[in-house]
């Protein structure tokens, strides 16, 4: 359950980050308002999400994909590393309590 754990944490960082990305797009556009889709941020690393998800998908999972592709960045990674973070169970505490510490001797 760690590496869940450790992946929403992951996917919640790169959310962060890409929110941080469109306010500062939208700061250098003098307030005019940057989301960028996940589809926006896929065709800067050269991949055409759209196309591959029409072309290997059936239609009905198709739209449902493409809808999810055009959402922002920010809110797909947000939504995933939020739900896998509810999904995965806390951290147990020890079975039997620690013992209690010597006294301080002065």
């Amino acid at each position: 359950m760690f590496i869940i754990r450790w992946l929403s944490l992951v996917l919640i960082v790169i959310a962060l980050m890409l929110l941080g990305a469109d306010v500062v797009s939208t700061m250098e556009k003098h307030g005019e308002l940057v989301i960028r889709s996940l589809e926006q941020i896929l065709m800067l690393f050269g991949a055409d999400s759209k196309l591959a998800v029409q072309s290997n998908f059936p239609p009905q999972l198709a739209n449902v994909c493409i809808t999810i592709i055009g959402w922002p960045g920010w809110a797909t990674f947000g939504v995933l590393g939020v739900i896998l973070a509810l999904i995965a169970p806390a951290p147990r505490k020890p079975s039997r309590p620690l013992p209690a510490p010597p006294p301080i001797g002065r």
